[in-house]
């Protein structure tokens, strides 16, 4: 989970002094999940996963159709990090995910805007803010927006097996790294400070659109930002020596070329020594 992510719903269960029953959908395995942000007696931690894990509570059902495993208004909070975007069936998701929570309750969803492909086991869908507020639209929306946290990062992926791994060129791999993310409640409640608005010192990485202020350097008549020395001293010895060489070729043929209209303008046989002389600087150039 994101530092920003954590950042986010602290924030939210202060500013709506949140306790109770927690249901994190696919914290995967122990390591990875979400259970030390809601931490006891305040919260009664639960993980919902299609398979078991080492997460102690995990309820095992699809988050696309839970009625069977998960009654109605059983949680009071519910959150998600990178788990939508291998959803099947999102909308479902959402609507499940209004049913089990309380009146009063929020659910958190964090996923991926733009990312590399990373099927676990598929990569379904990528999310606009304004897509996650549609899916939730039978809950109140108390923020959304991109979290920039981590877009310059470069991810060509990490996997041994190499599904998740991109082309890759000098400058590395993935580098427009942008989550998404939406925060709802069910029912309406008391107006609450957005984190995105606070003095939270991660809050700088979120913005609410992608939009509304022209950035085109060529729109703006401005030159493009000089882009960071990412190249290797070897890669760089390596581009200097070249161009020497291509430079140095530009004058073999410039040469190549005038003996060769000298030779064709001759009007006159040329004497025996005077061709021999010319084909040995002929020889001499290409040899160069």
């Amino acid at each position: 989970m994101r530092d920003t992510t954590t950042a986010l719903i602290k924030h939210y269960a202060d500013a709506l002094d949140l306790r109770g029953d927690v249901l994190e959908i696919g914290g995967h395995r122990l390591a990875n999940c979400a259970i030390e942000v809601f931490p006891e007696p305040r919260y009664r931690y639960s993980d919902l996963n299609l398979a078991a894990s080492d997460i102690p509570n995990t309820i095992i059902a699809d988050i696309t159709n839970c009625q069977a495993e998960i009654p109605d208004a059983s949680f009071d909070v519910v959150i998600s990090s990178d788990v939508f975007e291998h959803i099947d069936r999102p909308w479902l998701a959402a609507q499940e995910i209004a049913r089990i929570l309380r009146p009063g309750g929020v659910a958190v969803t964090h996923t991926l805007f733009a990312w590399r492909n990373h099927p676990c086991p598929i990569d379904y869908w990528r999310f606009s803010a304004e897509c996650l507020e549609f899916l939730f639209a039978d809950l109140e929306c108390l923020e959304k927006g991109y979290d920039l946290s981590q877009r310059r990062d470069d991810k060509p992926g990490f996997w041994p097996s190499g599904m998740d791994s991109v082309p890759v060129d000098h400058l590395g791999g993935w580098r427009e790294n942008w989550s998404v993310y939406c925060v709802n409640r069910k029912g309406p409640g008391d107006p609450v400070p957005a984190f995105k608005d606070s003095t939270h010192p991660l809050a700088v990485h979120l913005r609410g659109t992608t939009q509304g202020v022209v950035t085109s350097p060529k729109m703006n008549r401005t030159a493009l930002p000089t882009p960071p020395d990412t190249l290797s001293p070897a890669v760089r010895d390596l581009t200097g020596r070249l161009s020497g060489i291509e430079e140095t070729l530009g004058g073999v043929d410039q040469r190549l070329n005038q003996l060769q209209r000298q030779l064709r303008s001759a009007s006159q046989p040329l004497p025996v020594r005077a061709w021999r002389g010319a084909a040995r600087r002929l020889r001499a150039v290409r040899s160069r």
